[in-house]
């Protein structure tokens, strides 16, 4: 019994990560209704045949409600794809015609050199006379002084004035794709805004348990500098051990770049 349930179960897997992957670059939110609808309707049908089992001897088509359970968890996958996408949801901020964003940064900002990097969750938009409610991330990059570039911290809420733009996709065939990667966290556009474009509000919308994680980030990260005096060896073992990749420089970027690496340091410290 125990055999025949494992291959119960990958049976319904198989076509439920099918789905998943087929539909993931679909980009149109059409699909989400067509699927949501056909599921509906295969699961209707198969209820049936399990209420009337046996009147309809239905054990006499045991292959032909196999597929039907296969295609409903086909679809399935692919519904649950694209209920992933904020783009396809009609609360996606980029559907509505704004001039501010009210944002919260939902990650631990990356400073470079007058430049501070971070993804942030959008929460409102407001036109000038009324605001939405909205949701959607985006990549913001802000100008910063040299000595404010510790004004933003995981968790600020901000209100903006932006104009987003589309990522860009890798030049190079052995580049790394960092617009499929930031896809992957639902991150699909970007903007490039002064300081002086940025308003913080007092409130702080972020979590407690990853605030405090990532406090403790910063502890270790002290401890590997005192340790190593070379700044490329600490910027390097930093990224790779605990994923802070504030401290790279441009040309060691370059270089795992060129080599075809960066993803190494682009996923690393998640373990």
């Amino acid at each position: 019994m125990v055999v025949n349930s494992e291959i119960i179960f990958v049976r319904l897997l198989i076509p439920l990560m099918i789905g998943i992957f087929c539909f993931y670059d679909f980009r149109h939110s059409y699909y989400v209704s067509v699927m949501a609808y056909i599921c509906l309707f295969l699961f209707l049908i198969l209820l049936v045949i399990n209420i009337f089992y046996r009147s309809l001897k239905a054990y006499r088509f045991k292959y032909f409600i196999g597929t039907l359970f296969s295609l409903l968890f086909f679809t399935f996958g692919g519904a649950l794809s694209l209920l992933k996408k904020d783009t396809l949801k009609p609360s996606y901020f980029e559907n509505y015609h704004y001039k501010q964003l009210k944002v919260w940064i939902n990650d631990e900002p990356q400073k470079g050199i007058n430049t501070i990097k971070f993804t942030a969750y959008a929460t409102r938009a407001y036109d000038g006379q009324r605001s939405y409610p909205v949701i959607g991330k985006l990549l913001i990059t802000i100008k910063t002084d040299l000595l404010n570039t510790n004004s933003f911290t995981y968790g600020d809420e901000l209100i903006i004035t932006a104009n987003c733009i589309p990522l860009n996709p890798p030049f190079n065939p052995g580049e790394f794709d960092f617009k499929g990667w930031l896809a992957s966290k639902n991150v699909y556009l970007q903007t490039f805004i002064a300081q002086n474009s940025v308003v913080k509000t007092k409130l702080n919308k972020g979590n407690t348990i990853l605030k405090y994680a990532l406090i403790l980030r910063k502890k270790q990260i002290e401890v590997y500098k005192r340790m190593m005096k070379n700044k490329e060896a600490f910027a390097v073992a930093s990224t790779l051990i605990l994923g802070y990749r504030a401290d790279l420089s441009s040309e060691t970027l370059s270089s795992y770049s060129k080599t075809g690496t960066i993803h190494a340091l682009s996923v690393s410290g998640m373990h």
